[in-house]
């Protein structure tokens, strides 16, 4: 995840570069597609944590059933 956050970073101030130092319609579209790149991997940060903490959850339940079932046939 860290790789995201220094890419975001990246874009971040590659975007303040471009508006600085672009022309023209460069000007606009560069800094644009910066920050629709970044609200991207944002989503997909988030997206991949939801999906780690629902597997965390799944296996808890494994683990509490399979403790259950051990405690019922001792």
């Amino acid at each position: 995840m860290r790789v995201f956050s220094f890419f975001e970073l990246f874009l971040i101030v590659f975007t303040f570069y471009a508006i600085l130092i672009l022309k023209g319609n460069m000007s606009i579209l560069v800094p644009i597609l910066c920050l629709v790149t970044v609200f991207l991997l944002e989503k997909l940060q988030g997206r991949f944590k939801e999906d780690e903490e629902a597997r965390e959850r799944f296996l808890r339940y494994k683990r509490e059933d399979y403790m259950k079932r051990r405690a019922v046939h001792t």
